[in-house]
């Protein structure tokens, strides 16, 4: 019996060293990369017109949310777009939220209870089951950290609602309004400790207008853009060819395209369009113009 209660006493203190290693290190659940990023719409007929048929996503489901009804199309098994009606959408915030995925929401709360950062007080399940919290970056862009769990809506689609003619397979990374950019930002690379991965200009003693922050878990990023319009928040879909994409999308939308493609400071091939609502939509190359 003293053995065992030894042994016990040794776990505890073990688990106890454990965690505090954790803390000193600064060590938080890994974030697998962008789940989805959700917009509000004018009406859910544009959006299934836009991010349908023209480029060619599967609605998924819907579900219900404190801002209404949530349609969901569906990128990949972990990635998706969703929607909420709003009336004069134009003159909103139309971005509603830049989902995270993470492992476990729980500790990915407690560890960014440490950060001083304003936090809920605790986890919700959201309509579809998910397990799911709200902070805010610097700039204000709303950033939901999303435990996705087996019985809810988006796990439960897996290896369904995925088009052939859906025109991207991934979203490459979040591209996020920015108020002001600082090379050490406070939030994703202070408390997250994401990478600056690129930096335009290049030249530190000039001051950034862009930066891409690559979450340390993923080959995803978050790009932090300086902008007067908060709308220039947008999903960034990674394709294989962009003339074969620019060619696709005209025949789709009967020769006519809003937008043209162009070499970016990335230095790859992108493309920017801007759905009926205004919102922005971009597709870009993997590698750099060679």
């Amino acid at each position: 019996m003293k053995s065992m209660r030894y042994r016990f006493i040794f776990i505890l203190l073990l688990l106890a060293f454990s965690d505090a290693f954790a803390q000193e290190n600064n060590e938080h659940p890994p974030i697998w990369g962008v789940a989805k990023m959700t917009f509000l719409v004018s009406d859910f007929n544009m959006a299934r017109e836009y991010y349908g048929t023209f480029l060619g996503f599967d609605e998924a489901f819907s579900y219900e949310s404190g801002s209404g009804r949530v349609l969901s199309f569906k990128v990949n098994d972990r990635q998706f777009l969703e929607f909420i009606e709003a009336p004069q959408v134009r003159q909103k915030t139309r971005l509603v939220s830049v989902s995270l995925e993470t492992g476990d929401a729980g500790l990915m709360l407690n560890f960014l209870a440490s950060s001083g950062m304003d936090l809920p007080d605790e986890i919700e399940t959201d309509g579809a089951g998910n397990k799911v919290f709200l902070v805010h970056d610097p700039s204000g862009n709303p950033v939901e950290f999303i435990q996705f769990m087996e019985n809810g809506l988006h796990l439960q689609s897996k290896g369904k609602f995925l088009s052939d003619k859906r025109i991207s397979k991934r979203i490459h990374h979040a591209g996020l309004y920015a108020k002001e950019i600082r090379d050490e930002d406070p939030f994703y690379s202070g408390v997250l400790n994401f990478t600056p991965i690129l930096r335009y200009p290049d030249d530190k003693s000039e001051p950034p207008v862009m930066i891409y922050f690559g979450m340390t878990d993923c080959t995803e990023s978050i790009e932090h853009y300086l902008s007067t319009d908060v709308n220039i928040s947008h999903p960034c879909f990674l394709v294989d060819d962009m003339q074969e994409t620019v060619y696709a999308l005209k025949e789709r939308n009967s020769g006519q395209l809003t937008g043209k493609p162009m070499i970016g400071k990335g230095k790859r091939w992108i493309l920017n369009l801007n759905n009926p609502d205004g919102t922005r939509v971009e597709f870009t190359e993997a590698f750099t113009v060679r």
